[in-house]
Parts: structure tokens; C-alpha cells; sequence
């Protein structure tokens, strides 16, 4: 009965550098997503998702029409659990609101702020709305852990929403990873089962700024023959655990 700590942008050299043991469990290392163009973060975990690169299919809705991209049960691996549960992930039970907003809140601040007085307002609100929705989640994510699923993913945008207006600054990324690394902790505490950590991407440094990279994050919690796997890869893997 596997588990999913899906997180978004988390970076492989931040998890080393921050020490996160409990992310990097048994066997844990970069994936492999150099088969798409742009690592976009609706393209990267519907891909995931259904086993099938989706690029094409969702960057051809354009830039706004793909957070609207909603899969069914039944085009998922999902559909291979009596009784699963996935929390916020794009694609499939993602908040869209909290998107929007985030959104909207990066064009405030590259576009329409007109001084650095303005900017830093917005990038205060912006980091709360992230943060009050990565705390939602976890509380969500911990107690769903406790109910009788045969399958679970929690969804965390924490490290990819807070990371792109403030990947340089070292102290708040900081607790973001801490905070990732101690839920990783909690899940091994109440439940005896598989666990996947994955990212759809990593981040890198633009200055004060952080943009998506050319790879992303995996981890589990045992041996396995994976290496440098691709995102498709994991449909089956945890099918078949």
C-alpha cells in the first residue's frame, strides 16, 4: 500500500545541502525529464499520472485553458487501488483557485508594482497565501494517512510557490525543507508502508528568483532498480509494488 509525497520543485542540491534525511531515505537521486521540452508542472504530473507523456496534449490548450486539465480515475494508475486517495494534484483534485491567485500575485509583482515598496507587499502576500495553503495540505495529508486508504498522495506546492520569488533567500527555503523533510518523518510514523518522494522538477537560482530546471527528485524507501528513472516510470513501479 504505497504512499506518494509528491512535491513540487523540490531540489535535489537543497536537500543535500539542507541535510533532509528523511527525504533522501534508502535510495534517492535525480529523475530523468529530458523527454519534454518544457518542464511545466500540468504537463510533468499528468504525465506522471497516466504513465503517458502528455506534453503535447496539454500544452496545446494554452497557458490558462491547462489548469483546467482534469483526468478521470479511470485514465490514471490510480484506478489500480480499491481505495485511494490524492490531495491537491494537478491535473486530477488540484485547488485551481489557489493557483489563480498565485498567479495573479507574480504578474503584480513583475509587471504592475512600481517601486520595490510595492514588491515587497506582494511578495508578503504572496509567501502567506502559499504558506497557509501548505499548511491546509499537511494537516490534510497527515490525517488522511490515518484512514483506511490502500493508496495515498498528498500534493505540496510549498517549495515551487515560495521558491520562485524567494529561491536566494537561503533561511525561508530553508524552513520550507525542513518542514518537507519533517512530514517525510511523520509519514513513516503512521504508517508501515512504501513511500515515494518525487518532484515534477527541481529549481535553480535567477538571482533573488528561482525557475524550473532540467530534472527533477525521486527517493523510496527501500532498495530498487531504478535509476535516474523518467516520470512515466512510476505508474508501474508502484502498480506493482
Amino acid at each position: 500500500m504505497p504512499v506518494v509525497f509528491a512535491i513540487d520543485a523540490l531540489e535535489y542540491e537543497k536537500v543535500e545541502e539542507f541535510d533532509c534525511d528523511n527525504l533522501k531515505q534508502v535510495t534517492y537521486g535525480k529523475t530523468d525529464i529530458s523527454e519534454f521540452d518544457q518542464p511545466r508542472t500540468m504537463v510533468l504530473w499528468s504525465s506522471f499520472m497516466t504513465g503517458e507523456n502528455k506534453e503535447e496534449e496539454i500544452l496545446a490548450k494554452g497557458d490558462k485553458e491547462m489548469w483546467n486539465t482534469k483526468f478521470s480515475l479511470e485514465e490514471t494508475f490510480f484506478s489500480n487501488f480499491e481505495n485511494p486517495e490524492i490531495i491537491d494534484l494537478p491535473g486530477y483534485s488540484y485547488d485551481r483557485e489557489q493557483h489563480e491567485r498565485e498567479r495573479e500575485l507574480l504578474k503584480e509583482f513583475f509587471e504592475e508594482a512600481e517601486n520595490e515598496e510595492d514588491k515587497k507587499e506582494i511578495r508578503k502576500e504572496y509567501n502567506q497565501h502559499g504558506l497557509e495553503h501548505h499548511r491546509k495540505i499537511k494537516e490534510k495529508f497527515l490525517q488522511t494517512l490515518k484512514k483506511d486508504h490502500d493508496f495515498v498522495l498528498g500534493y505540496f506546492s510549498a517549495a515551487d510557490v515560495i521558491g520562485h520569488l524567494n529561491f536566494g533567500n537561503r533561511t525561508l527555503m530553508e524552513m520550507i525543507y525542513d518542514d518537507l523533510d519533517e512530514i517525510a518523518e511523520k509519514i513513516g510514523e503512521i504508517r508501515d508502508d512504501h513511500l515515494l518522494i518525487l518532484s515534477d522538477h527541481g529549481m535553480e537560482g535567477v538571482g533573488m528568483f528561482g525557475d524550473h530546471n532540467g530534472y527533477g527528485y525521486w527517493s523510496f524507501d527501500d532498495e530498487c532498480e531504478l535509476e535516474r528513472p523518467e516520470l512515466t516510470d512510476f505508474a508501474d513501479f508502484l502498480v506493482n509494488l
